[in-house]
C-alpha cells in the first residue's frame, strides 16, 4: 500500500513523471522517505490549500492562542507531555555587605501531564472523478477536503473549551477551559452581576470576575469568549443616555483585550482567559497535513486530514489557574 503525506505549504516537492512527490515532514524534519503519488502537483496543492484554509477560517480561540505565539513544538514520538511548576521562594535577605548568614531556600515542584492525541478524518474520491477533471483541465473537486479541514478545526476548538474524556494516558487526561478542576468558576450573580439580558449585568459580572482573578494573582489582560445569546445581549444600547453598548464599556476596562462569541459555549456561559505562557499553550507534534493512499484495485484515492496537538492548561503551585468560567450569564 502506497502512503503519501504532505505537510501544509511546507512540503518538499520533486516532480517525477509529472506527479507530486511530497515528503512527510513532522515539524520540519526532512529525513523521511518520499514515495510517488498518483496526484499531480496542482491537485495536491488544491487539496492541501482547501484543507488548511478551511481549518484557519473556523478557528477562534485556538487562533488567538497561536497568534499570541503560545505554542511549543515536539514530535509524534511524544505521546505524553509533562511539565513542572515550582513554589515561590522565600523573601531574600537585605543586608549591607551580603555576607550575613542566609537560609538556603529551595523551591518545591509539582508535575502535570497531558496526552497528545492525533485528530484525523478521512475523505475520498474515485478515479473517474480524477480522470474527468484531468480530461477537461479542471481543478479537482475540493468540497470533501474543505469539510475535513472544518471538522478538524471544530474538534480542536471543542477540545480547547471542553477537553476530551476519550483519551487518557497513565491517568492523565485532556482538560479544557470549562472543565479544568483548577479554573475559577462561579455564577454571574455571585460575581456581582446576573443575567446579561438585564442592563449593566454583563459589565458588573466581568468586573467582579476580574477582581477575583486578581485575588489569585492573575491580572490580565484577558480574552473573553461568550455564548452567542449573551454576546448579542451585550450589543444592546444602554438607556442611561451615554450612547454606549455594554460591550464597548467592557472593552474600555484595561484588563479586557477582546470579547468574542463562540459556538463552543453553551447558552449562559462565559470564559475569561489570560493569554500568557504560564497559563496555557499548544503542544504541537504534527501540524495539519494530508495523507493519501490508494484503493487496492486502483479505483479510488483515500485521503486523511490529520494533526496532533493539545492545549496545556497550567495551574500554578497553589492550584490557581488564569482561567475564569462563568455560568448563569
Amino acid at each position: 500500500m502506497n502512503t503519501q503525506i504532505v505537510q501544509g505549504f511546507d512540503a518538499q516537492v520533486e516532480l517525477i513523471s509529472n506527479t507530486y512527490r511530497p515528503r512527510f515532514r513532522a515539524n520540519a524534519r526532512p529525513n523521511e522517505p518520499a514515495i510517488n503519488s498518483i496526484l499531480l502537483r496542482r491537485e495536491w496543492e488544491g487539496l492541501d490549500t482547501a484543507v488548511v484554509e478551511s481549518y484557519r477560517i473556523r478557528l477562534n480561540a485556538v487562533a488567538d492562542v497561536m497568534a499570541a505565539g503560545l505554542t511549543s513544538n515536539t514530535t509524534l514520538a511524544e505521546m505524553l507531555n509533562s511539565w513542572r511548576v515550582s513554589s515561590e521562594r522565600g523573601r531574600p535577605d537585605v543586608t549591607m555587605d551580603g555576607r550575613s548568614r542566609v537560609d538556603r531556600d529551595r523551591t518545591d515542584r509539582k508535575t502535570f501531564s497531558v496526552p497528545i492525541p492525533i485528530i484525523s478524518t478521512q475523505y475520498e474520491f474515485n478515479m473517474r472523478e480524477l480522470m474527468a477533471a484531468r480530461a477537461v483541465g479542471a481543478d479537482l473537486e475540493t468540497a470533501e477536503a474543505v469539510e475535513a479541514g472544518q471538522a478538524i478545526a471544530e474538534e480542536q476548538e471543542r477540545i480547547l473549551f471542553d477537553g476530551n474524556d476519550d483519551v487518557v494516558v497513565q491517568g492523565a487526561r485532556i482538560y479544557g477551559f470549562t472543565n479544568h478542576p483548577d479554573r475559577l468558576t462561579d455564577t454571574a450573580t455571585n460575581f456581582g452581576g446576573g443575567d446579561f439580558g438585564t442592563e449593566n449585568n454583563g459589565f458588573d459580572s466581568i468586573v467582579g470576575a476580574v477582581a477575583e482573578m486578581a485575588d489569585d494573582r492573575y491580572f490580565g489582560p484577558f480574552n473573553v469568549y461568550i455564548a452567542n445569546t449573551q454576546y448579542h445581549e451585550l450589543l444592546e444600547y444602554q438607556t442611561d443616555g451615554s450612547g454606549d453598548i455594554q460591550i464597548e464599556r467592557i472593552l474600555r476596562l484595561p484588563q479586557i483585550s477582546s470579547i468574542k462569541p463562540s459556538d463552543m459555549m453553551d447558552d449562559g456561559e462565559l470564559v475569561m482567559v489570560q493569554m500568557a505562557r504560564q497559563v496555557l499553550d499548544l503542544r504541537v507534534a504534527l501540524s495539519l497535513q494530508n495523507r493519501q493512499w490508494d484503493h487496492p484495485d486502483g479505483s479510488a484515492v483515500f485521503m486523511k486530514a490529520m494533526l496532533s496537538q493539545v492545549p496545556r492548561l497550567k495551574p500554578d503551585y497553589r492550584g490557581n489557574l488564569g482561567i475564569c468560567h462563568m455560568t448563569g450569564c
